[in-house]
């Protein structure tokens, strides 16, 4: 490029030209042009140099007089690190001893193998063969196909390949998919049971979100999803340790092959279109012969492979949506515009909602805190409450069996009158009542309040008040007067007796008698 531009300029091209016709940056021609100029070049006497040698001299390379934080705190000091590796210390107690240099552990392992102090942590080693029995093991992986126009959302997509390999047969299936997400992910593997007409024994891939919460090593937390998915089809879940992809590759070197399958694809009419040519070539890719068992997939997978399988549950699976929500500081997480309960201890915490066409399944880091049944869209009710998220004393204000059994335990009249208060009364104003009722016993044994029911129910008086009174007044007094007890009429409190209005129109009368 460089030398096309010196060229042009010889030739007495301007610079706005040569941009337009190279189609370059104006600041990369006034370069060469004042390199050129300082050596020269623009003389056109002048000859340039052959095609073999460089125009210019190349620039140093800046990287090569840089060096590293770790390299400039420890050179000098490679020659006691090296004295100690040689005493057979080593390289953590070399690096304790180096406590006043602020290096990390990581960057002084990394100077030691650059000065090949220590053996590099990547030594080879002897791979052993995975061996898989037949209906053994399904391995899945994803893979990025390409960058694609997506019409419906009007925008650029990346395209994935979900991508499973039968252990035994080698038997290849893909479904194409726009995410990860867990929702997509069960359904494609969905499809690929279907495909197979059976189950095999285990499941074998990764640790993506959708399959595992927390890797790890040795356990890791698994998705909720994942496991009630595994649970419907009765398959063991396996999630490989991170960064240690050669326990699946079989499917790990089936990508490649996968993209290669989609090159003949031509002009991208849609996702469906694009499947439906995929299916076509996995037809063929089934059917040749495998590179490494040397037999054809599709036949090992007929033969042997479909008969070991377990077949498939009688029950369809369920698609169930997965999404992480928030609980709100009333208790209750939203889903579909409708709220579900939780304990009170996960309020303001992040929850994972599982919602089949039936039931809501709430879990947080993999334990199942709770279930609802869904509630329908169509019903007015909008919030599933259950008895056991609200606090202790209001656990118990709507169970009448809770309050016959309380108030059998003052006495037998207390709970006539409590069966009848709830008989007669509904709603909240009988439930106010009868707690009201049995909250004396705070002040008053169960003998008076009972006798005081008793006394209650014989003058046709059932309520709190009645009660209340009773007890107040003395039981002996209470029961004489509830019997001479006035009317309602006469104990209004803004109504006079007739005696008032009596001796008012008394007086009147004789004035007018005496005139």
């Amino acid at each position: 490029m460089e030398r096309q531009i010196v060229e042009l300029l010889r030739s007495g091209i301007s610079k706005r030209q040569i941009t337009v016709r190279l189609k370059i940056g104006k600041r990369r021609v006034n370069e060469v042009y004042k390199m050129a100029l300082e050596l020269d070049y623009l003389n056109q006497d002048k000859p340039l140099p052959s095609f073999s040698e460089h125009l210019f001299p190349d620039k140093p390379d800046g990287r090569a007089n840089k060096r590293s934080q770790v390299d400039a705190a420890l050179m000098d000091r490679k020659a006691w690190i090296e004295e100690k590796v040689l005493l057979g210390w080593t390289p953590i107690t070399i690096f304790e001893q180096l406590a006043d240099v602020k290096i990390s552990k990581a960057g002084f392992y990394r100077f030691l193998e650059r000065n090949k102090l220590i053996k590099s942590t990547n030594q080879k080693r002897v791979v052993p063969e995975i061996i898989h029995k037949p209906g053994e093991c399904l391995q899945l992986d994803w893979g990025k196909v390409a960058d694609v126009w997506d019409s419906e959302r009007g925008l650029k997509r990346v395209l994935w390949a979900f991508v499973g390999v039968l252990g035994h047969s080698r038997y290849l299936m893909v479904r194409l998919v726009w995410s990860n997400s867990t929702g997509e992910t069960l359904e494609a593997m969905q499809h690929m049971l279907q495909e197979l007409g059976g189950v095999p024994a285990r499941i074998t891939s990764d640790n993506p979100k959708c399959f595992a919460i927390k890797a790890c090593k040795y356990d890791p937390i698994l998705n909720p999803a994942f496991e009630r998915f595994g649970a419907h089809y009765g398959i063991t879940l396996e999630c490989l340790p991170p960064a240690d992809p050669q326990k699946k590759g079989k499917v790990e070197r089936a990508m490649p092959y996968v993209r290669r399958l989609l090159e003949p694809l031509g002009e991208w009419k849609g996702l469906e279109h694009a499947q439906l040519f995929l299916n076509k070539q996995l037809e063929l890719a089934n059917s040749r012969t495998h590179g490494t068992t040397g037999k054809q997939p599709i036949v090992v997978f007929t033969a042997i492979e479909a008969d070991a399988l377990k077949p498939l549950p009688v029950l369809a699976y369920d698609p169930e949506t997965i999404l992480t929500v928030k609980v709100n500081r009333d208790g209750h997480i939203r889903f579909d515009h409708k709220y579900y309960s939780t304990p009170q201890e996960y309020i303001g915490q992040q929850v994972m909602v599982i919602a089949s066409s039936t039931t809501i399944a709430i879990y947080q880091n993999g334990k199942l805190i709770d279930t609802h049944f869904k509630l329908s869209r169509n019903d007015n009710q909008s919030k599933s409450t259950k008895m056991s998220h609200r606090k202790a004393c209001e656990q118990n204000m709507e169970d009448h069996e809770e309050l016959l059994r309380r108030a059998l335990l003052v006495g037998s009249h207390c709970f006539a009158l409590i069966t009848k208060l709830l008989q007669v009364n509904v709603g909240y104003i009988a439930l106010r009542k009868t707690w009201g009722v049995l909250s004396l016993d705070k002040t008053y044994s169960h003998a008076l309040i009972d006798q005081a029911c008793k006394i209650a129910l014989e003058h046709d008086q059932k309520g709190y008040q009645a009660v209340r009174k009773i007890l107040e007044t003395g039981l002996s007094n209470s029961s004489t007067e509830l019997e001479n007890k006035p009317t309602e009429a006469k104990i209004l409190k803004f109504v006079r007796p007739m005696s008032v209005y009596k001796e008012r129109v008394n007086p009147l009368l004789s004035t007018k008698k005496g005139n």
